[in-house]
């Protein structure tokens, strides 16, 4: 009987025998951990196939209960045996995927016949997932003999990790809790995992002991393979806390790692168990047990900050996080399908304040977006919610500040305004939203060095926000510091290119600095786009062909906006503008008596306007700022 012909893959430098396991360079054997061996048999047995982490988890650990950072984990241990480097990479990440591997892969029989499987960059990354081998069985088996040493090797090394510094001599001021990573798809998961994730900010940053970054700005984490700590490095914090979240039938485990980003030490990890009726006790848990891994001493008023709840519903809990990640997205067409969330966390937990709030903030959106008496119901919907929920709740800082928020876009209760906002920032210190709004609103009553104060301290919190750094733009706009505003501007661009709010701040400020035909050709390539703000790119147009002397270009501007403004109030204020600069005074005050009456948002902003630097002499136009309260 002749001898069986035996099957190599080559790769590289690299020749994998995958049945006695078993990776070589050159003539030598390479040093490999078993887990991670298995991984890369599993995937260059896929013929460049995506492999899902779910087949990961269960062809090489099996029925084992693991964490998915292992596989994170696994996976950069054999990247770095293979030797990745530059643009010299073997393993593909595909995002909310899994991985495939990438290189060119011979099949080698020993006698010599060979035979490409896998060309390079040829194969989709869309490939069915295909049903695991039997072959792969005896792998598993293999796997859990020698799983126990290896997670024995695993939690050693985690312990043997952990800093001896005390965290009472590590000074951290900030800390990002990134979002929880599940080892299970499915909206429940990814329900549970943002409803701990929010949870867990929300208590820490109540406490005042350090800045807590938002939910927001950490949200993008699960979306990628980024180390943690290099990710609380563009988080700007000192600590980043970051876990797994697996569910197994109604049970929950969850694993955390708090880090120091400055020095990379591990400072704290554990692991919690609970079935998905004790949610709340577990987050009761976790947030106390972190906090205790970040100070070194809990008092009893902290104790009660970490364990106040907002409802005793799962249910209701998770559809309001289902709500605020629709509100989170900013797509307007989708705030009618947060309300719907919210509605169903209001029927089933009357008394859950922070639906209501969750009502105040989408009826806001709305309000904005909406012509005249629509936008009045909307704004009038978003107070009565956000009171309702200081019925509920008095202490409730993001209902202080939703109220505010009514009050200073559509009634122009300027006092009333800055009470709201100073009660939600003395509330919560760490709410990014309160001092954003609350600068803004100071920068439009011409107060402009207080502005400057709040919104750096937004910054502070959240320094990723784009939201954020839009409102620092304005701020700057406020002070005629237009340069600054420029380059900031310009930063934004470079890292969303396909923000149109950011081309609006570019051409806005490149139009202030008289940079007319950059201005000219940015408004030019933005207006015909879809959703675009139509009334912002005609303004600009108008004036700017105007002052480089193509009369008819500005005049056919100028119509298209005069048009528009029949219908919106927005390009209403924007053609008061316009008229304003062509010094046509007695059609922009006219223009802006209508804005008054039909109470458009952007008229808060007439006080500091550059474009209206002309008209401020004019009686008419003082009267109106009188009639705001605004002089």
């Amino acid at each position: 009987m002749p001898d069986k012909i035996k099957h190599f893959y080559e790769f590289d430098e690299f020749r994998l025998d995958s049945e006695n396991r078993s990776l070589w360079r050159g003539g030598e054997l390479v040093q490999i951990f078993p887990k991670a061996l298995e991984i890369l048999v599993l995937l260059v047995g896929k013929k460049g196939a995506v492999v899902s982490r779910e087949e990961l988890l269960e062809t090489v650990w099996g029925d084992c209960f693991v964490e998915e950072s292992n596989i994170t984990y696994t996976v950069s241990l054999l990247r770095k045996t293979l030797g990745e480097r530059g643009k010299k990479h073997f393993i593909q990440t595909v995002p909310k995927r899994g991985y495939r591997f990438a290189a060119d892969v011979r099949e080698v029989a020993e006698k010599g016949e060979t035979k490409t499987v896998i060309p390079a960059d040829t194969i989709p990354v869309n490939q069915p997932k295909a049903q695991i081998r039997w072959h792969f069985i005896a792998i598993i088996l293999l796997g859990v003999l020698l799983l126990t040493s290896f997670a024995f090797w695993w939690n050693l090394g985690d312990q043997r990790g952990l800093s001896s510094v005390p965290v009472s001599e590590r000074n951290i001021r900030t800390v990002a809790i990134l979002p929880l990573k599940t080892l299970n798809e499915g909206e429940k998961n990814k329900a549970l995992s943002l409803g701990l994730t929010d949870s867990l900010i929300s208590r820490l940053g109540s406490l005042n002991r350090f800045a807590v970054r938002p939910l927001s700005s950490v949200k993008g984490y699960t979306e990628t393979d980024q180390d943690p700590i290099k990710f609380g490095d563009t988080l700007k914090v000192d600590a980043v806390l970051e876990g797994t979240l697996q569910t197994v039938e109604n049970r929950l485990r969850v694993n955390l790692r708090l880090w120091d980003v400055r020095d990379g030490a591990q400072i704290w990890q554990d692991s919690f168990d609970a079935t998905e009726a004790d949610f709340f006790n577990l987050q009761d848990a976790i947030s106390t047990r972190v906090t205790q891994s970040l100070v070194s001493e809990l008092l009893e008023e902290d104790r009660q900050l970490l364990t106040k709840r907002y409802t005793d519903n799962p249910e209701a809990y998770r559809a309001y996080i289902r709500g605020r990640a629709i509100m989170d997205s900013k797509n307007p067409d989708n705030f009618e399908r947060a309300l719907e969330e919210y509605e169903k966390a209001a029927a089933l937990d009357p008394t859950f304040a922070l639906a209501y709030v969750g009502f105040a903030d989408a009826f806001s959106r709305l309000g904005f977006t909406s012509p005249g008496k629509q936008s009045a119901e909307f704004y009038a919907k978003s107070k009565a919610a956000a009171n309702k929920a200081l019925a509920l709740d008095p202490e409730l800082s993001e209902a202080y500040a939703a109220l505010g928020s009514v009050k200073r876009i559509y009634d122009w209760d300027w006092e009333g305004t800055e009470r709201d906002f100073r009660r939600a920032i003395k509330l919560n210190p760490n709410y990014a939203k309160a001092h954003l709004w609350y600068g803004l609103l100071l920068s439009s009553l011409g107060r402009h060095d207080e502005a400057l104060a709040e919104i750096k301290r937004a910054i502070e919190i959240d320094p990723l926000s784009f939201d954020i750094k839009a409102g620092y733009s304005s701020v700057l706009e406020g002070r005629g510091e237009y340069a600054e505003a420029l380059a900031l501007a310009q930063e934004n661009v470079k890292f969303n290119k396909e923000s149109g709010l950011g081309k609006r701040a570019l051409a806005t400020f490149l139009f202030h600095l008289g940079e007319y035909s950059q201005a000219i050709e940015i408004s030019e390539q933005e207006l015909p786009k879809k959703n675009s703000q139509k009334f912002v790119w005609l303004s600009l147009l108008a004036t700017a062909y105007h002052r480089v002397g193509q009369a008819e270009k500005a005049a056919e501007k100028l119509k298209q906006l005069e048009e528009l403004a029949q219908t919106d109030t927005k390009a209403l204020y924007s053609l008061a503008e316009n008229y304003t600069e062509l010094g046509r005074f007695d059609e922009a005050v006219w223009t802006l008596e209508k804005c008054f009456e039909m109470r458009e948002e952007r008229m808060i902003w007439i006080k500091i306007e550059p474009r209206f630097a002309n008209l401020r002499g004019d009686a008419r136009f003082q009267e109106i700022l009188s009639k705001m309260k605004l002089n």
